[in-house]
């Protein structure tokens, strides 16, 4: 493989499981399309490696490890973070969606479920696994504030819309 990864880089799943390869390198972040619209501009990369392995009961199966970080906004402050990933993923590979489907899920077990190819495109692949690491609501560990000024409830006291019908209950007896 070249430098860094390409859209174009395919793998058979099934022999990187059997053969037991190693896949290792790094891709761009800026290359991943769907990665790249979800995070601030950047020229960082992202550092791969996919082990083929047998997983329980002797299905196919891969470990995936990727290192990165991130850079994103900030939902408190709105200033830019860095986010660091650094993730190790393990994988068997079914043969069909209905195969995958069939698989008991094991509470104890952190083994994901894919369906396997003989063309795996692996920056796909790794990209859908930096998507599902990035944190839903992005926001710096402690010492953000918002950039707008702090009001204390004491300060703003809103007009009650329900206060009038105090007065109208008064006024009618029957």
């Amino acid at each position: 493989m070249s430098a860094y990864l390409k859209q174009t880089d395919y793998v058979n799943a099934y022999d990187l499981a059997r053969d037991k390869k190693v896949i290792e390198g790094q891709a761009k972040l800026s290359d991943l399309p769907r990665l790249k619209d979800m995070i601030l501009p950047t020229e960082g990369t992202v550092t791969y490696r996919i082990c083929g392995m047998t997983a329980k009961k002797g299905w196919p199966g891969a470990v995936m490890e990727l290192a990165t970080v991130v850079p994103l906004v900030c939902n408190r402050c709105t200033k830019p973070m860095d986010f660091k990933i650094e993730r190790e993923v393990a994988f068997r590979f079914a043969k069909s969606e209905e195969e995958a489907d069939s698989i008991p899920i094991d509470e104890d077990d952190d083994t994901e479920v894919i369906v396997g190819s003989d063309k795996l495109n692996i920056a796909d692949w790794i990209e859908e696994e930096l998507i599902l690491s990035l944190p839903l609501v992005p926001a710096h560990e402690e010492g953000c504030q918002t950039d707008g000024p702090e009001e204390s409830k004491d300060e703003v006291q809103k007009p009650n819309p329900f206060a009038k019908l105090k007065d109208l209950k008064g006024l009618r007896k029957v």
